[in-house]
């Protein structure tokens, strides 16, 4: 902006130096110099007053231009500062979020011993289709030791689901709302054992199917559903969810529950694995 406001203020004086010597030869060339002369000197005193005026016009000007080129200067550091110190605490946001994740990995761990090793994943990517409820998280066959079915968990040890395909640098993950997922479970407040599995009708509200019971089973709104571990396909004693409703059915036979999931599954960023742990006798 600078440089054009200058180069604006010498093409003006160029063209009034070019305008005056142009009249100036121009009375020269009349013969009537003197005459014309005196008239100019004249005429000249006014304008050189208007002339000291548009100059002090324009030197303002050309201090307001400076003054502004510095203030957007100023302006830019200070936005500069402000991105670093908005990073600085994004950084230690997330140092802080980590730390928390850590802490209670670590209690969840000191709660079950027999979870013997664990791995974390960053979710990568969501599944977009309507018929199944699944994600891909960034850690395959090459980066760790993740294998198909499994477990995948919150740090509070909630479960989410299991590892369905393993590739080199990625893995897909299916969640316990998904139709193909099933695992033993039981009712925290009576031991009662049963089967917890996706169903796709329930899939949509974000909850799974607990069933199928007899008639007389007692359940409960709220009763908190976990994993039996029977099989020693998945750890024992992973809160599944609570139960939301309980639906007998027309001939009053049998009946099954909804559960919602503990996990609050369509907000995970990052999961954890248990890729090893013991099987108790009782499970099998």
């Amino acid at each position: 902006m600078k440089r054009l406001f200058r180069f604006r203020v010498f093409s003006f004086f160029v063209l009034a130096v070019i305008i005056a010597a142009i009249t100036l030869i121009s009375v020269n060339t009349s013969g009537n110099s003197g005459f014309v002369t005196n008239i100019l000197t004249s005429l000249s005193k006014p304008l050189r007053s208007v002339a000291a005026s548009v100059a002090n016009v324009f030197e303002s000007i050309y201090g307001y231009i400076d003054d502004y080129e510095k203030l957007e200067a100023e302006n830019a550091e200070l936005k500069a500062q402000l991105n670093k110190l908005q990073q600085d605490y994004r950084d230690s946001s997330n140092i802080s979020a980590e730390n928390e994740r850590l802490r209670k990995l670590l209690e969840l761990s000191s709660r079950h011993p027999d979870y013997k090793q664990y791995d974390t994943a960053t979710i990568i990517n969501w599944s977009s289709s309507n018929w199944s409820s699944s994600f891909t998280i960034g850690k395959g066959s090459y980066n760790s030791d993740i294998k198909v079915g499994d477990c995948v968990i919150t740090e509070e040890g909630y479960l989410v689901g299991v590892v369905d395909v393993v590739e080199t640098t990625s893995s897909t993950v299916i969640t316990i709302l998904d139709t193909r997922f099933s695992v033993g479970a039981y009712i925290d407040r009576t031991d009662k054992r049963y089967i917890a599995m996706g169903d796709f009708s329930l899939m949509k509200q974000e909850l799974l199917k607990f069933g199928y019971m007899e008639g007389s089973a007692e359940i409960i709104a709220d009763d908190t559903i976990i994993t039996s571990g029977k099989g020693g396909i998945l750890p024992a004693g992973l809160v599944i969810g609570t139960v939301q409703e309980v639906v007998t059915s027309s001939t009053g036979i049998d009946k099954y529950a909804t559960i919602k999931p503990a996990a609050d599954i369509k907000s995970l960023a990052d999961v954890y694995l248990i890729t090893s742990f013991e099987v108790s006798g009782d499970e099998n």
